[in-house]
């Protein structure tokens, strides 16, 4: 008890330092946000060259899920959890700008690589490299701004990665067609880029000049720090002992939910590109638009559900909307690829983007309400790489071997998403309610503690 009334104390004199003044604050969330958005452009552009990336280095459908998945996807996740220890130790501004040339400077190499190896190991780099911005991200927006106005900044940040994802497609889109458009160019010592590799330059310039940016930004000083010894309770290895049952219902059944809107957005250029003959802009413009006004809508519209939920006292709500997203989604997945025309299948993508997206942003606080605040960081972290593996390295490639083994017509790569989606999603919606009774029994717990 004497523990508990001095960490109070500790807290108070560390947040007698003045805040940053709000313009300060908000500039680096901007920037960081920018950031962000930079850093999807530079991961999702590949997925609009999936067919001149194909033809010139010979490789298959397989081959080319490889590159936007397990190649970025596995090295983003597990260097999170160290870039996160040293974001808790070093200058997290300083961590934020390596990371921006870092991925800058490989997604360049990405436009220089003439094999699969090349590319693959450029993409792994990429990967490394943006595994270093959200870590450091969190945390320099936490300590910029006092509690009760933290939540908004977050959120900014954290919608970032959808709209990041958005406008990734509407710029890559145009500056695809862009560089398609143009004749072959000829650099000093690269010599003749095909077109593909001279977008891949185009949009390694930003991440650099960003990263300097950063450097001239005033870090904010560390608060709410806790001496390690008043740490109590569970140690991290006791607390996922004693509660995996739930916390792996959750993880894999969120996951697994997320299969279909990752495939859909690893797959839907070369979806609409092979079926129904759309070019690299115009599917950029149209997918870009989704996600910005669809696949966001419906995040706002599932937390506000989840709200409403928890507010006539439903103790499971964040459960309930996640495995209610998979339910109503799981059709449009089903029903995009039969679509008669290219218009209606990216309206029925549409669809499923917003239906999906209602459990998209619950993830994060269904965990946190089971898990007590000193352990959260690296649980979040865990489940991001339990996440990230099974939805966009696994999902994806899944599809690509339903199409080159099974299906074996690459133009029925659509049917292989929804294959995909119709296996895995109704194994995820089971596993996120099974969580239910565990998932309210451990967050009153937490509650009460």
């Amino acid at each position: 008890m004497k523990q508990n009334r001095e960490m109070p104390e500790a807290h108070n004199s560390l947040t007698e330092v003045a805040w940053p003044s709000p313009s300060r604050a908000w500039l680096l969330v901007s920037t960081l946000l920018v950031a962000y958005a930079v850093g999807f452009v530079d991961r999702q552009i590949l997925t609009l060259l999936v067919e001149p990336v194909k033809r010139d280095l010979g490789i298959t459908d397989t081959q080319f899920s490889l590159l936007t998945g397990l190649a970025f996807t596995f090295f983003y996740t597990v260097m999170a959890i160290p870039f996160g220890w040293l974001a808790d130790r070093g200058s997290r501004r300083n961590l934020v700008a390596a990371s921006l040339v870092c991925w800058g400077a490989m997604t360049a190499v990405c436009g220089m690589a003439s094999t699969f190896l090349l590319l693959f190991i450029a993409r792994i780099g990429v990967g490394i490299g943006e595994a270093g911005l959200s870590p450091a991200a969190y945390s320099m927006i936490a300590d910029s701004f006092p509690m009760e106005r933290r939540t908004r900044p977050l959120g900014v940040y954290a919608m970032g990665s959808i709209m990041g994802v958005g406008v990734a497609f509407l710029i890559g889109g145009a500056v695809v067609e862009w560089a398609n458009s143009t004749p072959p160019v000829v650099l000093p010592i690269l010599g003749e880029l095909k077109t593909w590799q001279f977008s891949f330059l185009i949009v390694s310039i930003p991440g650099p000049l960003i990263g300097l940016a950063m450097l001239l930004l005033h870090e904010p000083k560390r608060r709410e720090q806790r001496p390690a010894g008043n740490s109590t309770g569970l140690s991290f290895g006791a607390f996922l002992r004693q509660r995996w049952r739930v916390l792996s219902m959750m993880s894999v059944g969120y996951a697994l939910i997320s299969v279909p809107p990752a495939a859909y957005l690893a797959w839907t250029p070369a979806f609409m590109i092979r079926e129904y003959g759309w070019k690299v802009g115009d599917i950029g413009a149209a997918l870009g638009g989704v996600l910005l006004v669809f696949n966001t809508s419906g995040i706002v519209a599932g937390a506000t559900w989840a709200d409403r939920l928890a507010g006539k006292g439903i103790k499971d709500g964040v459960i309930k909307v996640t495995a209610a997203s998979g339910i109503l989604g799981l059709p449009f997945a089903i029903a995009a690829p039969f679509a008669s025309t290219g218009g209606l299948a990216m309206a029925i993508v549409a669809g499923m983007s917003f239906m999906f997206g209602l459990g998209q942003g619950l993830w994060a606080a269904g965990l946190q309400a089971i898990t007590p605040n000193r352990l959260r960081a690296r649980m979040l972290a865990l489940q991001m790489l339990i996440i990230n593996t099974i939805a966009i390295t696994i999902g994806p490639t899944s599809v690509a071997l339903i199409s080159d083994y099974w299906l074996l017509n690459p133009t029925k790569i659509g049917v292989a998403v929804a294959i995909s989606s119709a296996a895995l999603a109704p194994i995820g919606v089971t596993l996120t309610w099974a969580a239910r009774k565990l998932f309210i029994y451990f967050a009153a717990i937490e509650a009460d503690s």
